[in-house]
């Protein structure tokens, strides 16, 4: 179904950032959102660049 499909197309910056660490090239992303599984809040936290939890780093 197309509507479990999300493209999220990434910025130039964003773009560079992957091939300096990946060796990859890439433009976009795409997720089968019937393929994934709900996040907690820590790991949303984590990949919207933040962190959330007790104690220190």
């Amino acid at each position: 179904m197309a509507g479990n499909k999300l493209t999220i197309t990434l910025t130039e910056d964003q773009q560079k950032q992957i091939k300096k660490a990946t060796g990859k090239s890439l433009k976009e992303l795409h997720i089968d959102l019937a393929s994934t599984g709900e996040l907690t809040p820590a790991e949303l936290g984590q990949l919207a660049g933040g962190h959330i939890g007790a104690g220190k780093n």
